[in-house]
């Protein structure tokens, strides 16, 4: 019944096969550890995951604009997306950031996802921050602030950013608290990182 079968038979080398897992492994190591020691991430961004909590002792951000927008995906329905403001600052400097997501892990329960950084005298630094909030809480002071409202059409897909429009030159939040639905930053350095996963 089986005549005529061709049995073929490989080998892995084992030295060439362990060899490329440790030069793999030291390449991880040495890539984790630098961004260990200067916490340095480049463009950046977390989205997709559903509404999160970005919450700070202090922010204090240059080149402020504020506008709003549609989350979502609107070829799904409007169930599907929500209204969200979007703050672009320049530049960011942040004490006690904690980033917090509840997520419900199978069998296991729920728990929290927790990154903090910026402890104490080493505050995170960020450039060409984009959030898109649904809420913003905290005690805000802005230098040289402008508010505008612009008259769009119905039709004009971009009214919703084009209606209100809030800049600065200064921001400065404290004890700040926003849930977010997308965050964006171009270069960020994160002193003290820390990512902890933290049962409820």
């Amino acid at each position: 019944m089986n005549e005529g079968a061709l049995v073929i038979q490989g080998k892995t080398s084992k030295k060439w096969f362990f060899s490329s897992l440790l030069a793999g492994l030291l390449f991880l190591g040495g890539l984790l550890a630098v961004l260990g020691i200067n916490g340095v991430a480049v463009a950046a961004s977390v989205g997709g995951i559903g509404k999160f909590n970005v919450s700070f002792k202090e922010m204090q951000g240059q080149g402020f604009k504020l506008y709003g927008d549609l989350y979502g995906d609107p070829s799904k329905g409007a169930d599907h997306v929500k209204p969200v403001f979007v703050n672009e600052i320049d530049q960011v400097t942040i004490q006690d950031l904690v980033i917090a997501k509840n997520v419900s892990i199978p069998l296991l329960g729920d728990y929290q996802v927790k990154i903090t950084a910026g402890d104490g005298d080493t505050p995170v630094h960020l450039k060409g921050l984009i959030q898109k909030a649904a809420l913003i809480q905290g005690d805000a002071v802005f230098t040289n602030m402008n508010i505008s409202e612009n008259y769009v059409t119905a039709d004009d897909p971009e009214a919703v950013k084009k209606g209100f429009t809030q800049g600065s030159d200064t921001l400065t939040i404290r004890n700040g608290s926003l849930d977010t639905h997308y965050l964006f930053q171009k270069v960020a350095n994160l002193p003290d990182l820390k990512v902890q996963l933290v049962k409820k």
